[in-house]
């Protein structure tokens, strides 16, 4: 099923397979899928559609064309004269990366140029990161006397920590795809062709798994930011009640025991 005809002229595309990997494209690639008010519109749509949806279990985040995204459209935070005007538009680069963060699902950003800017805030807030050896990271803000937004300082600290994180913000440098993989911004890099066949293999798997467990998975690591051993401890103690109460547990014991792969229907 494909909606993206549906969302703002294009400007993102949504595409759903029948399996619950949904695919979110950036498609502005003539500007590198740089992120202006329109697109950032139709990014919300797009969330509204996946939010209210259950049979989504899987997302893929890309871009269209040789870039994922050049982050914030020069042209609009040029042409933004009101102070009110230029708040609103970093608030709103916050909510929609707080939003894709929030998603209950696992998320895959398939990395397949450049992504620069806010949009590696974006990226951050997936849950893997596979990369094309032609994609590289630029949190290079500092460069155009920027600092980062939409919550970049925050997702970067937690994957890099202070000092890694301080280096890159404060040299604007630009890392490729194999410093990015040495340092754990992403998982995978893999050659070019090999990006989309890499990801969806990855995506279809995970989307026949136990789709109670994986939200619950998610939804702990996500908890492991603001809470202690303790804490987390009894959170998966509750979570793992729901998930042992579960079809898909049973269906898991009963395929170990027959020696066969298990059919989780997500129940």
């Amino acid at each position: 099923m494909d909606i993206g005809n549906l969302v703002l002229d294009g400007l993102v595309l949504l595409n759903i397979k029948d399996n619950g990997v949904a695919t979110i494209t950036l498609n502005r690639p003539e500007i590198y899928n740089a992120l202006n008010r329109e697109m950032g519109s139709a990014f919300e749509l797009v969330l509204d559609e996946i939010e209210k949806r259950n049979d989504i279990k899987i997302v893929v985040f890309t871009g269209a064309g040789s870039a994922f995204s050049a982050g914030g459209d020069i042209n609009m935070l040029m042409t933004t004269e009101k102070v009110h005007v230029a708040r609103d538009i970093f608030e709103r680069a916050y909510k929609h990366n707080k939003r894709f963060y929030d998603l209950p699902m696992p998320v895959i950003a398939a990395v397949n140029g450049v992504v620069a800017g806010v949009s590696t805030g974006r990226i951050l807030a997936a849950d893997m990161l596979i990369a094309s050896e032609q994609a590289s990271f630029a949190a290079n803000f500092i460069n155009i006397g920027l600092l980062p937004d939409g919550g970049t300082s925050y997702l970067l600290f937690q994957k890099l920590g202070h000092h890694r994180a301080a280096e890159i913000l404060y040299s604007g440098k630009i890392l490729n795809a194999a410093k990015c993989l040495e340092l754990g911004i992403f998982n995978q890099v893999v050659p070019n062709t090999e990006l989309y066949p890499q990801v969806y293999k990855l995506a279809d798997k995970l989307a026949k798994g136990p789709t109670i467990t994986l939200r619950y998975i998610k939804q702990l690591l996500r908890a492991c930011v603001n809470n202690d051993f303790t804490a987390i401890a009894s959170m998966e103690a509750g979570a793992q009640v729901q998930c042992w109460s579960s079809d898909d547990f049973r269906e898991g014991v009963r395929a170990f025991m027959e020696k066969r792969a298990p059919e989780f229907q997500g129940t």
